[in-house]
């Protein structure tokens, strides 16, 4: 790619919500979440017969985690292509297979609903493909080009769910549900995220371009830390849970020195920066304790997927709602409501993780930190939600 992205695609005669499925897809995965919330209180009140252990993970990580991955790459990676927006009979397909994963989950048919979402992982990776065939340039940003891969290693690893690949032994078990509950999330994140997240150290409204690294720079960077993590799923599974971690731990610094230094060198000019840095340093802070108490997987993976990855998936959609459908520079830099996003998935983090630390207060905090969570959707919702309707401001976009 030799100049940057105009961020245009081609001109279609499609609807708004298929070019930008974003505006399908976050709603849907919202909804999913809070489904795969609510199982916990249900059960305990006698309302749900199943208990949930695997449902929810699956209705948290393949339904809302994979509705946000859908609705940001299926908008952003044609204009970054310059190619084709996505059609309404694609974006239909794609969401329907998505549906009917989760109301496979929803039954309880685990494995039924792993090979539905393997099809709609593979049937996404075709709409992107086509467009790249399609596109003037030969290949999309570095990032982009992760988070494909990362696509591609999650309906393999769904496929190994379903076909029984994981139960050859403890350790693949072990290993796919690292790749398939982290590293589904994580790479993407870190991925788009290099182009995406030295934009968040820009003052709101001001003139300029972001603190980045160079192009190749950042290329080099971003596939070396994926190697890394990739590497430590591996290590975590097969030698050592402190290894691995401590291993993920390099990646993660490795790609912040060497693909976006702005996090560690530039001011943070709005509430939304701070939150950003805040949550990529407890997604850190969850792997060390992860190696410093190898045994308490499900606390400390909490902090990762609440603190973590939660966080930055609603980061990185306020910005894409704002940025297609509001006005992404009009955006005062300070945020109350982000505050409290954030302390409250710290306190539903804290909250979850003593369910696992204290099993005495098990039922009462699996309840608590449901509704707590629940909440959040909401009040996320309740700033962003009407961006998802409007239609894009004249000039520019997310």
């Amino acid at each position: 790619m030799s100049r940057p992205p105009r961020y245009e695609t081609r001109p279609t005669e499609g609807p708004l919500w298929a070019s930008e499925p974003f505006r399908v897809f976050f709603p849907l995965g919202l909804i999913a979440a809070v489904f795969g919330l609510v199982l916990w209180p249900m059960h305990y009140f006698g309302w749900w017969p199943i208990y949930p252990a695997i449902q929810h993970p699956r209705l948290l990580i393949f339904g809302f985690g994979a509705a946000f991955v859908f609705g940001f790459l299926g908008t952003a990676w044609p204009r970054f292509l310059e190619a084709e927006a996505l059609r309404a009979w694609e974006v239909f397909l794609l969401g329907s297979l998505w549906l009917i994963g989760q109301v496979s989950y929803a039954r309880a048919a685990i494995g039924e609903g792993d090979l539905i979402l393997c099809s709609t992982f593979v049937f996404l990776l075709v709409i992107l493909g086509r467009r790249l065939f399609q596109a003037e340039r030969e290949f999309p940003p570095p990032g982009f080009a992760v988070a494909f891969l990362s696509v591609l290693l999650a309906a393999i690893t769904l496929l190994g769910w379903g076909v029984g690949w994981a139960q050859k032994s403890p350790e693949w078990f072990h290993l796919h549900r690292l790749l398939g509950y982290q590293g589904f999330l994580l790479l993407p994140l870190l991925g788009v995220g290099s182009y995406l997240f030295p934009r968040f150290f820009v003052s709101p409204g001001g003139a300029g371009k972001p603190e980045s690294a160079g192009a190749s720079r950042r290329a080099r960077w971003v596939w070396i830390s994926s190697g890394i993590i990739l590497v430590s799923f591996f290590v975590e599974a097969f030698v050592s849970t402190r290894f691995g971690n401590l291993l993920r731990v390099a990646g993660v610094l490795a790609w912040c020195f060497g693909a976006v230094p702005a996090l560690l060198s530039a001011r943070s000019p709005s509430t939304r920066a701070w939150t950003l840095r805040f949550g990529l340093g407890l997604i850190v802070l969850s792997f060390l304790c992860r190696v410093a108490w190898p045994l308490e997987e499900f606390a400390f993976e909490h902090l990762l997927f609440l603190c973590g990855f939660t966080q930055l998936m609603l980061l990185v959609a306020d910005r894409v709602a704002h940025g297609h459908g509001g006005d992404l520079k009009g955006l005062p830099p300070k945020s109350l409501r982000w505050r409290w996003i954030v302390w409250l998935l710290l306190l539903t983090a804290a909250t979850r993780a003593t369910a696992d630390l204290v099993p005495t207060t098990r039922v009462s905090h699996h309840i608590y930190a449901a509704v707590m969570l629940v909440g959040i959707f909401v009040l996320w919702w309740w700033q962003n939600g009407k961006c998802l309707w409007n239609r894009p401001p004249e000039e520019g976009g997310g």
